[in-house]
């Protein structure tokens, strides 16, 4: 049973990160997309680093075709996933072959930004490229609610709190396709990990940190957006607050498991910790949030004299 149960516990993150693509990818037109922006990645990295004699080029070879289904319908939307996809996974795979040493996230952050740094440069040689990427993702938000019924769901009210909320998506939507991008590498490179035999290719959320160096994009983040440099400084501003604090909300996250395991010794009162983190979640994520960055400083799990797991 305690190989069974390693395996099983090991694909509780992946299962985790899958889930976050789903909820924050504004690529996400369909379960393609989702097949896309992880099995790409995957595939790639793949193809790159694992003999064809293994036998794991023919999952590659699957994890492509599906990706590639509904071409012959494809719209500007399609090509959009695929070829972020693509940028993802010569940046992981780049990563990949110059750290393979370093944890899955930092290899997944340096490929987001290799990514997004040719998005910078094609931008720049291209003009419009910025303007055509807000159109398409914008017309996809509108499309979603044109088909909503808010007359059954509370009337005006209803409808102008979510055009509300949708307005800020829309805004931020290159920082959630960042944060389901780091996501969707994280999965592929648990699939990576498993092909090669790893015991865990993805460590427990209780043990998720990343360089307290990056405190410093949050404080560029504030600066840009409190200071009156413009629209496109206001955004750029807003959109890396968001990454960071999805990151640091994750981290507060991570902290708090790591207090529920190492104070609650009994399963049920670690379900009952979890339970009430659920039922009064805008508590557990302000929480959450101050914890993760409070932790850069702290670094409350690596103090002496307190129980972790391992220990």
């Amino acid at each position: 049973m305690g190989p069974l149960r390693e395996r099983w516990s090991g694909l509780w993150p992946a299962a985790g990160l899958l889930l976050l693509v789903m909820l924050l990818s504004p690529l996400n037109s369909s379960p393609l997309g989702l097949m896309a922006i992880v099995g790409v990645p995957a595939a790639v990295a793949i193809l790159t680093f694992e003999p064809p004699q293994s036998g794991s080029a023919a999952l590659a070879l699957l994890l492509l075709a599906g990706a590639a289904l509904g071409f012959r319908e494809a719209g500007p939307l399609w090509f959009i996933e695929r070829g972020w996809a693509v940028l993802l996974a010569g940046g992981f795979a780049l990563g990949t072959a110059l750290a393979p040493d370093r944890p899955v996230f930092d290899r997944s952050l340096a490929a987001v930004a290799i990514a997004g740094a040719t998005v910078a440069a094609l931008a720049v040689l291209r003009p419009g490229l910025p303007a055509d990427l807000d159109w398409q993702i914008t017309a996809q938000f509108s499309r979603a609610l044109a088909v909503v019924d808010f007359n059954a769901w509370g009337g005006r009210s209803v409808e102008a709190t979510v055009r509300g909320i949708v307005s800020v998506w829309e805004a931020v939507y290159p920082a959630m396709l960042a944060l389901a991008s780091i996501s969707a590498l994280g999965v592929a490179g648990y699939i990576l990990g498993r092909i090669r035999g790893e015991r865990r290719p993805l460590p427990p959320l209780r043990e998720f940190r990343f360089g307290d160096h990056l405190v410093w994009v949050l404080v560029l983040g504030l600066a840009l957006l409190v200071l009156p440099a413009g629209a496109w400084a206001e955004r750029a501003g807003g959109n890396m607050v968001t990454v960071m604090g999805g990151l640091y909300l994750l981290r507060g996250l991570a902290v708090l498991v790591w207090l529920g395991a190492s104070v609650l010794s009994s399963g049920w009162a670690v379900g009952a910790w979890v339970l009430a983190a659920l039922v009064l979640y805008p508590v557990t994520a302000g929480a959450a949030l101050v914890m993760g960055i409070s932790d850069t400083w702290l670094d409350l799990r690596s103090r002496p004299g307190v129980k972790t797991d391992g220990a």
